[in-house]
């Protein structure tokens, strides 16, 4: 069985995460067969109406419940979310897109678990000296801490 068939990658759309999926990419030669790509919107980037766990929503939900700015928001991730399927597609790779709303760390770690992927690829920014004293908050630093799986970090290039 190769070592990295089913990999999960998660994206922002950021440059940091474009370099990610060149390294997601680059497994393809090392027997990658499937890549799940993985889209997490924190409820706070939408204006919602009150709900009981807003953590607990999905994006059907979601969508049916903001504002017609915010719709179109959340179909542009839906486009650029086909998009990268797509470039995975023409490498090769079974796609699977998820969309999911909630804690950008927790949800990775999730949908690893639930996917039961063989690593995680992920952007990660290499904090500076201030960030790392005081402990800013880093995605990557929790989904390496709490992830089951091996944890792929990739940097920007400098």
């Amino acid at each position: 069985m190769p070592l990295f068939k089913k990999v999960l990658y998660p994206t922002d759309f950021s440059e940091l995460s474009n370099v990610a999926k060149d390294y997601v990419m680059k497994l393809k030669e090392a027997n990658a067969q499937e890549v799940i790509i993985l889209h997490v919107i924190h409820p706070l980037e939408f204006s919602l109406p009150q709900f009981n766990d807003p953590f607990a929503l999905d994006v059907a939900t979601i969508y049916a419940n903001i504002p017609e700015i915010e719709k179109e928001v959340l179909k542009r991730h839906e486009e650029m979310l086909d998009m990268v399927a797509e470039e995975f597609k023409n490498q090769g790779f079974s796609v699977k897109k998820v969309m999911t709303i909630g804690d950008p760390k927790e949800e990775i770690v999730r949908i690893a678990d639930e996917e039961k992927v063989n690593v995680i690829v992920i952007g990660y920014h290499g904090k500076g000296l201030i960030e790392r004293i005081l402990e800013m908050g880093s995605t990557a630093k929790a989904v390496i801490k709490k992830a089951k799986c091996p944890v792929l970090l990739v940097k920007k290039e400098v």
